[in-house]
């Protein structure tokens, strides 16, 4: 859910070149669809008579385009304008389950941006913020009534996903990215550019579900690129996932040695308030669901074996709309079809990850909301925080009475790479970079994510157990679930500035680095409780601590200094203190399964006087005592 660009020629030709960076319109403007003008969905109960399905067909005036047998729904052709008049006489029948709309998930809805920028072969990793935050500046866009421009800003240390230290744990196992026992991330979006250097290598197939010439046919992919990408959202996500990683060009997509399917379920279409054209992005979900089950099942040619499922899906599109008469931004209600081909992908043994909208409440937004027939979540949802760790001011999220959003994950300011043609480049010869805010970006962060957590637990099932993803079994659960379960159970619950994550979602914030160095909690009881622990080495009245902590999950760590200061942060402060004095330092460690603390008693004097030890809460303490380094003594 990215921001959407304005067409300029039009806004040139009727306004001027000063006049290109206006203020959007209110969404009440644009005349946006709420779904596809010609076709239904419609699934009949088991056992109907063929003659009877048949009868009905001819009264709804519908052609049967296809059908979805693994959960029994047909998509039907009707004449355009007819779809409610249609659905009501499907819905006459009492052997009819369910008729409804083919609706459009949008992308986003219409807002400026400054446009992208050359790649020129740089290497981008110092911006990717949200994969390392050491509080280094980084480009944003900044929206004015005057228009957007990129300015620079910087964040707070630790507000990421930690992806540098997870992969020091691993980068996924290398060699054939399409070997069944290779986590594979489908990315179900606009298509992506996979001859950009950024991709070059990671995009494993290209299927179209929208047609060759969808809508008013402005989106069209030549037969050697069927999913192309002429909007470039399936390109930006893509490469936040796999996008080649340590080539030193680009950006690194986080699941490194991951390769993606791409199909193309969305695609390119204008609207306008009248005066001005604006692109967006519609995905019906005829096509998503399509994809989900095709992306959920191997896929055999002649009989023999070419693409074994994916064990991830990431969806960054939701079901936001705009009214056309109050212009009030609304959801549609999950769409049965939609969250039945999740279902079946959930028991097939893939991991489902959607973004949770853009509508800067709790409502719920499909498909990240969807629920199988028990009412249990099938689809891990993803909010979108900032580089403060504090959540996007735009991002859907939930609260504790209704906790249907899973995960956070970065998302606002988020560099990401673009298709050759969005700079005006030949194929292949460069990617673009741009900077875009939405929960569309934070949620193949956590798809990356995903598909190393699978790798990781691969290694650790015992030789001989099944890796296919529909059978495979970690823990007395499917893969699927236990991934889900390490990616949650190991999300940050404290935030870089002490926020309460689960304030906002159920789990918190994505800790790459913590799901891969933590297995499952299986205790029932909370996990394994914290140890505080640090050591501390002063001399005179300058002392340097380092944390020694133990949890599951991230360690968050408070400082107390035991003097008028204010409390410290992190795992390796330093501190001075103004006089000779007696000092209580004190260090809280918060984790997942709660806090602990632990405290050293410091003897401080002025001078080379020194004072070094370490104090566990699970052991006491040791040291404390005093040296002289002074070559006189003099201490």
């Amino acid at each position: 859910m990215n921001p959407l660009r304005t067409l300029s020629i039009v806004l040139a030709l009727l306004l001027g070149a000063s006049n290109l960076f206006a203020a959007p319109p209110a969404p009440a403007q644009l005349d946006l669809p709420r779904y596809a003008p010609d076709r239904v969905l419609v699934k009949f109960k088991p056992g109907t008579a063929a003659s009877e399905i048949a009868a009905d067909h001819r009264n709804a005036r519908a052609t049967l385009l296809r059908e979805l047998p693994e959960i029994g729904v047909q998509v039907m052709q009707v004449p355009t304008g007819t779809v409610e008049a249609s659905i009501a006489a499907y819905r006459g029948n009492p052997n009819v389950l369910y008729a409804e709309p083919d609706y459009y998930r949008l992308l986003r809805i219409p807002r400026e941006e400054p446009g992208p920028t050359l790649a020129g072969g740089a290497d981008y990793f110092a911006e990717q913020w949200y994969l390392h935050n050491s509080g280094q500046n980084h480009m944003f866009v900044n929206q004015t009534i005057l228009g957007a421009s990129l300015e620079v800003t910087s964040g707070t240390p630790n507000a990421d996903i930690n992806a540098p230290e997870a992969w020091d744990l691993s980068i996924g196992k290398s060699g054939d990215l399409t070997a069944y026992d290779k986590p594979k991330v489908a990315v179900l979006d606009s298509g992506a550019d996979c001859s950009i250097p950024d991709l070059l290598g990671k995009c494993l197939e290209q299927v179209n579900l929208v047609g060759a010439a969808p809508g008013s046919g402005l989106d069209t992919c030549a037969a050697n690129a069927p999913a192309c990408d002429n909007y470039g959202h399936g390109t930006f996500v893509a490469g936040e996932a796999v996008a080649n990683t340590n080539n030193s060009e680009g950006v690194a997509g986080v699941g490194w040695n991951t390769g993606a399917g791409i199909f193309k379920v969305c695609y390119l279409e204008l609207v306008t308030d009248g005066f001005f054209l604006y692109e967006v992005g519609l995905c019906p979900v005829s096509g998503s669901s399509t994809a989900i089950l095709q992306a959920s099942a191997d896929q055999y040619a002649n009989g023999n074996l070419v693409r074994s499922q994916y064990q991830v899906i990431t969806m960054s599109y939701a079901s936001d709309l705009i009214d056309p008469v109050s212009g009030e931004i609304t959801q549609t209600d999950a769409s049965s079809a939609e969250c039945e081909a999740i279902a079946v992908a959930r028991d097939r043994g893939v991991l489902v990850i959607a973004a949770a909208g853009n509508n800067g409440d709790t409502t719920r937004t499909y498909p990240a909301a969807c629920t199988d027939a028990q009412g249990k979540s099938t689809v891990l949802s993803v909010a979108a925080s900032n580089h403060e760790d504090d959540r996007a001011s735009f991002s859907t999220y939930s609260r504790a009475t209704d906790h249907w959003v899973s995960l956070a994950a970065p998302g606002q300011d988020i560099i990401g790479i673009l298709p050759s043609a969005n700079c005006g480049l030949p194929d292949a010869s460069d990617s673009c970079v741009d900077w875009w805010s939405g929960t569309s970006m934070a949620a193949p962060l956590v798809a990356g994510a995903a598909a190393l957590v699978w790798d990781d637990l691969y290694t650790r099932l015992p030789s001989g157990a099944s890796r296919a993803a529909a059978s495979c079994r970690y823990a007395d659960m499917p893969c699927n679930h236990a991934v889900r379960l390490r990616l949650e159970q190991n999300a940050a619950k404290v935030g870089a500035n002490a926020q309460n994550l689960l304030s906002w979602t159920a789990n918190g914030r994505l800790d790459l680095a913590a799901a891969l160095r933590n297995d499952i909690s299986t205790t029932g009881g909370g996990g394994t409780p914290p140890v505080a622990a640090f050591s501390y080495s002063c001399m005179g009245l300058v002392c340097a601590f380092t944390a020694a902590g133990s949890g599951e999950g991230t360690l968050s760590y408070r400082w107390q200094w035991g003097d008028s200061s204010a409390d410290g942060a992190g795992t390796a402060p330093g501190h001075t203190y103004a006089a000779t004095g007696i000092y209580t330092v004190t260090q809280t460690i918060t984790t997942a399964n709660g806090s602990a603390a632990v405290s050293a008693s410091l003897n401080l004097k002025a001078g080379k006087r020194t004072v070094s030890g370490s104090v566990s809460s699970a052991t006491g303490g040791s040291g404390g005592g005093g040296g002289c380094s002074h070559p006189k003594g003099k201490c």
